[in-house]
């Protein structure tokens, strides 16, 4: 095997490994320190092969005019080949920092929403307390007025008491008053009688005398 076709199979097997690590690459975009890894691996890969084409191109130079020219395109082939390997690593490595900002941004996303969500449970718990406390002073304002409404009907109840006892007191007095005018009089009409009486025995007594 010549200088030439070692070089040319170490390409062939440089270029079949840069492209499976192009390929693991885009597989690992979500982590960040695997990717790093790879990324500093395709590089030294890519410069591995750029410096095996240049050593192609000076290998070339001891061959004579016409095998220089078809060793020529083929280099020029491994060219076109390594600046594909290239971009493709380019465009994997950009879409791997794209899906590392989503990534970033999906999590800072997330942290807003479970900050905003908690925010939320503890507005709704404070509202939910803010409730029974407001339910347990309307349970304890409807017992007062029940309370109060029994104490008004006691109260009315012993008013009612009270009026009917101030009659019967006033019903008393004038009875006892109507009794004592009754007592005057009747001891007025027995003076009077006695009076009389006195005054028919001494009538008597004086003619009987007489």
């Amino acid at each position: 095997m010549s200088i030439f076709e070692a070089y040319d199979s170490e390409f062939s097997a440089l270029s079949q490994d840069i492209s499976k690590n192009i390929s693991e690459f885009r597989s690992y975009s979500s982590n960040a320190e695997k990717s790093s890894n790879l990324v500093k691996h395709v590089d030294a890969l890519l410069i591995q092969a750029g410096d095996l084409v240049k050593q192609m191109e000076v290998e070339i130079r001891s061959h004579d005019a016409a095998t220089r020219k078809v060793l020529s395109d083929k280099i020029a082939q491994y060219k076109k080949s390594l600046a594909s390997l290239r971009s493709d690593f380019e465009k994997a490595r950009m879409e791997a920092q794209r899906a590392s900002l989503v990534g970033d941004k999906s999590a800072a996303d997330r942290s807003r929403y479970v900050s905003a969500n908690e925010k939320l449970n503890r507005q709704n718990e404070t509202i939910m307390n803010a409730q029974r406390s407001v339910a347990e002073t309307e349970d304890v304002a409807l017992e007062i007025t029940q309370e109060l409404g029994r104490n008004r009907e006691k109260i009315e109840s012993a008013q009612g008491k009270v009026h009917e006892f101030a009659g019967m007191t006033d019903t008393a007095r004038r009875l006892i008053h109507s009794m004592s005018k009754r007592e005057v009089q009747q001891k007025f009409i027995l003076v009077f009688i006695a009076l009389i009486l006195i005054g028919a025995i001494g009538f008597v007594i004086y003619y009987t005398t007489k």
